[in-house]
């Protein structure tokens, strides 16, 4: 059981350390406002893992087992949003506009810790990975000291990991590099993510 949830861990810590939306938002409150909104961005990122670890291990896998063509569902339409910010990265690499990283300032605690959660409660590529998951961890939740032992290391590791990405992007040595090579950027995660649009709508297929 054990080795169970730490499979999941690492499938999770994967996950995060890979370009999407939650990355998006913890960067441009980074390049925007500086460490301190970056990380309450993050944490309202780790608050929403810990939603997202709960409903898992409570019982998320078995509703996808009852209705498996949800998870099929689920798979084709975070494909098609994470194609759609591929081409928003490519044309913002071929236009320098509306790119996916771009500087935005915090509006306070409250209102950043909400921006966090948000974006990760309705990230598909983050809804699809826990759903996912949910048929791996769930049996393997079997008692009150394993689902906090679950949910909690959920939540550290995205805090981590984010929390980290915001750190970098905060430095002024990160927002040089970024508008030194921001068509670059642009390009990379317009590829990135069109890339991973395409894979998780031929997996839904």
């Amino acid at each position: 059981m054990i080795s169970l949830i730490f499979t999941a861990w690492a499938a999770l810590a994967t996950a995060a350390i890979s370009p999407g939306p939650n990355l998006v938002a913890v960067a441009s409150r980074g390049l925007g406002s500086g460490r301190s909104a970056a990380l309450v961005v993050a944490a309202g990122l780790a608050c929403g893992a810990f939603l997202w670890s709960f409903l898992t291990a409570v019982g998320l896998g078995t509703l996808f087992d009852a209705y498996p063509a949800l998870l099929h569902i689920m798979g084709l339409f975070g494909g098609v949003y994470l194609l759609w910010l591929g081409f928003k990265g490519w044309r913002a690499a071929l236009t320098v506009k509306g790119g996916q990283i771009a500087p935005i300032k915090g509006r306070g605690v409250w209102h950043d810790f909400l921006h966090g959660l948000t974006v990760t409660s309705t990230n598909p590529k983050v809804a699809l990975l826990w759903a996912s998951l949910s048929t791996l961890v769930g049996p393997a939740i079997t008692d009150w000291p394993l689902l906090l032992m679950f949910t909690t290391g959920s939540t550290i590791i995205i805090f981590a990991i984010y929390g980290t990405y915001g750190c970098l992007f905060s430095t002024g040595r990160a927002r040089g590099l970024y508008q030194q090579f921001q068509k670059t950027s642009e390009a990379l995660f317009g590829t990135l993510f069109g890339a991973l649009g395409i894979f998780m709508m031929k997996t839904a297929l």
